[in-house]
């Protein structure tokens, strides 16, 4: 079901390979300061402590944003990472071999035994062409949480070229649960994060200034539980 999306990210990052490493990449630097920050506000959310939350991470790849969580005071025990290409998760493995990851073959394959608080996504949806494939992929994702749990986006605004390049909106696909925040974002810091507080006067330079920032290409969104 997902052949296309193994092909190219096949070829894109082999076996054995972190083809998105910050210290070459200085915009992949960018994205994991931005990712760190979003996924805080997002982990606010959860209520009780977050060294007891069960996390799942959809689409972990080498456990690049699995790894992450750690930073929060997570349990590498409590996590889960999950994605489609069995290379990938043994690096992960590897990388990182306090955090449970398993390979997944589909739909019918997810991780069924455990109830998660929180389940999360990182640019997985913009890889993913066609609304149905898309729709499943959500289904899944909030049947990991049930009714109670929390669901993190982190995507793109618009799908990878490959993944047809078309607009892709979170709440659309969690119609039914507690919009938290949706925030889209750039990359790069925006002038309002770069500016001091100027005994009030940045929210003035912003309006002016704001529209020579780096342009929103991402959008971090939180889901809570179904209304």
């Amino acid at each position: 079901m997902f052949e296309d999306l193994l092909s190219h990210y096949n070829s894109m990052e082999p076996a054995g390979r972190d083809a998105w490493n910050p210290l070459t990449n200085e915009l992949e630097l960018w994205h994991r300061t931005r990712l760190l920050v979003e996924f805080a506000r997002a982990l606010r959310a959860l209520p009780g402590p977050i060294e007891k939350a069960r996390v799942l991470d959809v689409g972990c790849g080498v456990g690049r944003s699995t790894r992450l969580l750690l930073e929060f005071g997570l349990r590498p025990e409590n996590i889960l990472g999950i994605d489609l290409r069995p290379t990938a998760i043994e690096h992960a493995r590897q990388l990182n071999p306090a955090i449970p990851f398993r390979a997944v073959n589909g739909f019918d394959d997810w991780p069924a035994e455990l109830q998660f608080d929180l389940c999360l996504q990182c640019t997985v949806f913009s890889s993913i062409s066609g609304v149905e494939r898309r729709e499943g992929t959500a289904r899944m994702m909030e049947k990991a949480v049930g009714s109670k749990g929390f669901i993190f986006w982190w995507d793109r605004l618009r799908a990878n070229d490959f993944a047809g390049n078309d607009p892709l909106d979170p709440a659309a696909f969690f119609p039914g649960r507690h919009l938290l925040s949706l925030r889209p974002v750039s990359l790069w810091p925006s002038i309002e994060e770069s500016l001091r507080p100027l005994r009030g006067l940045r929210k003035i330079l912003v309006s002016v200034f704001g529209r020579f920032g780096y342009p929103k290409t991402h959008v971090a969104a939180v889901f809570g539980p179904k209304s």
